[in-house]
This record gives structure tokens, sequence and C-alpha cells, in this order.
């Protein structure tokens, strides 16, 4: 069963669409909303993630607080120079951190997409002024589940690269991770999940010509299933 704000976002999500004049679909290629996302959207009511909302805010130049809440009518109540410039983008790259037990990733990295934050959640929450060294990165599997579950989005800022305990995307021998590390006073990694299914590991000192740090987990984005 729809809730009212359920209810409401997809009349205002069909305004939208109604004024474009075009197939629903159709104006969800143009926004940027994959098409199976799209359908859940449309079709079962979903409210998008914050990124397609963005997207849409951006298309249809309207605000935030209106495709949410219906509190503002239209994005000329704004000027769009004003909205932009609140925004701060960041790449996502096409590699997959295994949460699990490890999963090699190509060696070609390209950018699938840039994902825009505001610029007071990242000095609010994360204390960061620019978007220098971070990228967003895709959690493959479980091992790290309840923290980042499979398909999370994860931020990372290579720029906090000195190893100290934390959660830290990492390469070893060949293999892209995420993983909680605590660096040990014999100069060892132990290497922890946060799902107890999942035994700990221990990469011992001698062996750590293969290990390098991508840098330090700062955010993770979760899905809802």
């Amino acid at each position: 069963m729809k809730s009212e704000i359920e209810n409401e976002f997809q009349g205002r999500l069909g305004e939208l669409i109604a004024k474009a004049g075009k197939d629903p679909f159709v104006w969800a290629k143009e926004v940027g909303i994959p098409g199976a996302t799209f359908n859940r959207i449309w079709n079962e009511s979903k409210i998008p993630k914050y990124d397609h909302l963005i997207r849409i805010s951006e298309y249809s130049k309207v605000s935030l607080d209106w495709l949410l809440k219906g509190v503002q009518t239209s994005g000329a109540d704004l000027p769009l120079a004003s909205i932009e410039g609140k925004f701060i983008t960041i790449p996502r790259v096409d590699v997959c951190l295994a949460a699990g037990s490890g999963a090699l990733n190509g060696d070609s990295i390209e950018k699938m997409e840039d994902i825009p934050f505001t610029k007071s959640f990242l000095g609010g929450k994360l204390g960061k002024t620019s978007t220098d060294g971070l990228i967003i990165l895709t959690a493959d599997g479980d091992s790290m589940d309840p923290l980042i579950a499979d398909g999370d989005l994860v931020m990372v800022d290579k720029k906090r690269n000195t190893l100290s305990d934390g959660v830290y995307a990492f390469v070893y021998g060949g293999l892209a991770r995420v993983k909680y590390l605590r660096p040990t006073l014999q100069g060892d990694i132990e290497v922890i999940s946060q799902n107890p299914i999942h035994d700990k590991e221990l990469l011992k000192r001698a062996d750590l010509q293969d290990f390098h740090i991508i840098g330090k987990v700062v955010w993770c984005g979760h899905r809802f299933s």
C-alpha cells in the first residue's frame, strides 16, 4: 500500500513528465535514470535515491523541497545558477571493492558518472572543503554488512592513506577490497570483517609488498531493498 508521501511524490513526478510532454521512460532516459530503476519509481511508487532526485531537480528546474515536500512550485523561484552553486560532484569509477573474499578488478579504470553532493554536506559531515582526492567505488559482497552492504556506494579519500585503525579501500595481491584494518605492534595488519560469518585475516609484515592503500572510507550510501 502506498504511503501518503509516496502518493504525493508520484503526483508531482507525473506533473513534471506531463509538462515535458514525453513518454515517462523516454523522459527518465533523458534525465539519466536507468529503465529498471525508473520502473520501480514509476510503477511501484518508490522514492528515488538522492542522486536521481538531484538529476530530476536539475533536468526539470525544480527544487528538492518541491519534489519531496511540495513546498516550492517551480525552480523559477530560485535561479538555476544558485541551485548548481550549492552542489559539487565526485567521480564514481568503474571499480568494485570486494567486501567478501576478494574480487579481481581490471587494469583499466574508467569514470562511470559524477555524483552530486551539497557543499554543506561535505563540509559539515565530512569536514571537506573540496573534492580533491575523493572517489566513489562500489562494494561487492557481504563481509562488511551491516556497515557496508553489497552494492553500496563507498566514498574513499585517497589523501588519507596512512594506516591506522579504520575502514579502508586497499589492494592486496591484485585484489581491490574494503575492510576494517588494524595495524599491530609487530608490523602485521589485521583484516577484520563486520559480518561475523567471515573470519579475521592477518597480513604478515613480510608479505606486504603487494599491499597498497587506496584510501580511507569516509562515507557509505546504503541501498534499501
